[in-house]
């Protein structure tokens, strides 16, 4: 049985499952244990593994037969959070998880003792964590800095200058010494929880190791703990987890007190299957039980799929962002709910501005690939669709009086278009008429070049892909719900407010609720971390957020958004993440210009039916986790094949 064993981790080292229902008991253990070796659990937890091996047991028992609160529902405001670019994976984990690292050592009263660091990366994290600044973000977080509130502008300076210093100021107070070369190890081969992670260790003066843990980066910016299994911020994001309502920490809202007890193996096995058809019954189980006593953090409306949504709005007629808020209410006051879904959107637009109006030409790393989003955004205006120009001055006004752009605090709206910025330089050509390719003496004549207008599309993918040059040169923008893919849902939603909607702020307020209801059922029925789902984890699942975000602003029904995120997922499965030199940039910057047309195209499909469709969004989401689980490693975040071996890189290019 130990090589039946054996063999299953190994091939789970190649083929990893995608997210399986968590269901093992909360623990209470320290995040780092002082005076002891790096512990060894054998029971996992995570979306990498479905299978739970109990340390005892030769045999794997599914994890299907563990309790847990059956059902999706996160806040939306773990799903969504501020944070720092280019990867919520690999930049915006692992900040976490390095200053949740220092505030333990400092909590347990070892921070003025530590010596010397050690920090292991493993899998994903060595493969492409240099083009994805894991080792920028990490020593910010050691030095005691959060996604949220970093200033951007300086995270490239003080990496370099502890490099060239080569001290660390741990959490802000404690200074060691510390080599990049030795101190910070790289091993491709994964740890068995997860793609995505990395190990702490710290010594004093004598070499005595004082504390180590592991942490797993498991997309969207969440931390798994080694010791706490699913404890350590995987359904929520705060740093100092005590000042979080223990629901929305824990998970625990519909489950009875004793389900959290320790179930043992023989008990485990003697448990019924937990059914998967969903159905409401679970959910106002769930509900029931937590209003007779659950707590400030029990939640009305427990939902596990799609199927079980819909039905809670039908029952209670609610629409689905309505629902979202109500549960929201379980934590926050209305006015609390209504500042971060507005401040939410506001990093959003601020992202966007600042991609459009970059005065950079190219962005970091040796691939120098040229940002596009200013000259896209300045040819929007500049007469090439003349209808959409707003109201100008003369020609004959000097060229100082046209309208500024707007500030980083201030809304980017259509008025700012005609801004003070150069034009584009002239073509080599001299600016005459385009040239036509082909020859004139042939049967079939060649087709002058025309300039077809699709104003939709154009303005999609400029909000697009400025928002991914901005996460690509490491600036500020939202994990939605990954920074790989966070331009999707902004871009959808700045062109619904700019074109469509009679009520911007209800509208903000309703595409984000409606699609953090739908990633929900995506983070715990599947996966958003593409090193276990690929591009179909983090595009594939904005660009389905998005179309059934937009379907709630059009005045669609419950059913029709679930459709529209469908159709967007069913034609994103299979999706690969094959960054070129590990970079986010290409091919993840169009892809998600691609991501908010699809999102669009999806809506307007779900819109125009009537109602009958063949997949429903949870066949979906299933179909997505067996596609994860089914892809090759080498096509998860690791840049070992595909795109990134088969573009060739000059050998003479700087290093990133």
């Amino acid at each position: 049985m130990r090589s039946s064993t054996a063999a299953l981790r190994t091939a789970l080292k190649a083929y990893r499952p995608a997210l399986a229902p968590a269901r093992l008991a909360l623990t209470s253990l320290p995040r780092s244990t002082p005076h002891s070796p790096p512990l060894t659990l054998s029971t996992r937890r995570f979306a990498s593994q479905a299978l739970a091996t109990p340390a005892n047991e030769d045999d794997p028992v599914p994890a299907d037969v563990l309790p847990r609160a059956e059902h999706a529902v996160i806040s939306a405001f773990d799903l969504f959070s501020i944070g720092v670019g280019p990867s919520s994976s690999h930049t915006v984990g692992p900040m976490r998880a390095a200053k949740i690292f220092v505030e333990d050592l400092h909590r347990l009263g070892l921070l003025d003792r530590v010596a010397k660091l050690k920090i292991g990366l493993y899998g994903s994290l060595a493969a492409t964590g240099k083009g994805h600044m894991t080792p920028e973000a990490i020593m910010m977080g050691l030095e005691g800095d959060d996604p949220e509130t970093i200033e951007t502008t300086t995270i490239h300076s003080r990496y370099h200058s502890i490099l060239a210093n080569k001290h660390l100021t741990l959490n802000g107070t404690h200074s060691i010494s510390y080599s990049h070369d030795r101190d910070m190890l790289w091993t491709m081969d994964p740890l068995p929880a997860h793609p995505n992670g990395m190990r702490f260790s710290v010594f004093d003066k004598e070499g005595t190791l004082m504390a180590t843990n592991e942490y797993f980066s498991v997309g969207g910016g969440f931390v798994v703990n080694e010791q706490t299994q699913v404890d350590e911020n995987m359904y929520y994001r705060s740093i100092h987890k005590d000042e979080v309502d223990h629901a929305r920490r824990d998970q625990t809202h519909g489950l009875p007190p004793d389900a959290l007890l320790h179930v043992d193996t023989a008990a485990a096995a003697a448990l019924p299957p937990v059914s998967v058809p969903g159905d409401e019954a679970a959910a106002v189980a769930a509900a029931a039980t937590a209003d007779a006593g659950g707590g400030t953090g029990s939640l009305p409306y427990l939902f596990r799929n799609a199927a079980g949504l819909i039905k809670l709005t039908q029952k209670h007629n609610l629409t689905i962002a309505q629902l979202v808020w109500e549960n929201e209410r379980s934590y926050l006051s209305d006015g609390d709910i209504s500042r971060k879904l507005l401040d939410l959107w506001h990093v959003m637009d601020s992202s966007i501005h600042a991609g459009v109006s970059s005065t950079e030409p190219v962005l970091p790393g040796r691939l120098q690939v040229r940002r596009r989003a200013p000259h896209l955004y300045r040819r929007l205006f500049k007469g090439f669709y003349p209808s959409l120009i707003p109201p100008h001055p003369s020609s004959s006004s000097s060229p100082g009086s046209s309208l500024p752009p707007p500030s980083a605090t201030q809304p980017l709206t259509l008025q700012h278009g005609l801004n003070h910025h150069a034009a584009p330089p002239p073509s080599p050509s001299g600016g005459g008429a385009p040239l036509v390719v082909g020859s004139f003496d042939h049967p079939l004549p060649p087709t002058p070049r025309t300039k077809g207008q699709f104003p939709a599309i154009d303005w999609l993918s400029c909000y697009a892909i400025a928002v991914n040059e901005v996460n690509a040169s490491g600036g500020r923008v939202v994990t939605a719900p990954t920074n790989g893919a966070s331009g999707v849902i902004p871009s959808v939603l700045k062109y619904l407010i700019e074109f469509m909607s009679d009520d911007p702020e209800r509208d903000i307020k309703t595409f984000l609720l409606t699609s953090a209801a739908i990633g929900m059922l995506y983070k715990r029925g599947a996966t958003i971390s593409a090193a276990e789902g690929g591009c179909q984890a983090e595009v594939g699942v904005a660009s389905s957020m998005a179309a059934g975000a937009l379907v709630a602003c059009m005045g669609g029904t419950p059913k029709q958004v679930c459709q529209a995120a469908e159709i967007a997922m069913e034609h994103s499965l299979g999706l690969t993440c094959d960054p070129i030199d590990g970079l986010v940039q290409v091919p993840c910057i169009e892809r998600n210009s691609l991501g908010a047309v699809k999102a669009v195209t999806a809506a307007q499909l779900a819109l125009a039916g009537e109602g009958i469709h063949s997949v429903s969004l949870d066949d979906a989401i299933e179909a997505m986790r067996v596609t994860a689980r089914d892809m090759h490693s080498a096509y998860k975040e690791t840049s070992l094949s595909g795109l990134a071996t088969s573009v060739k890189i000059p050998v003479s290019s700087p290093a990133c």
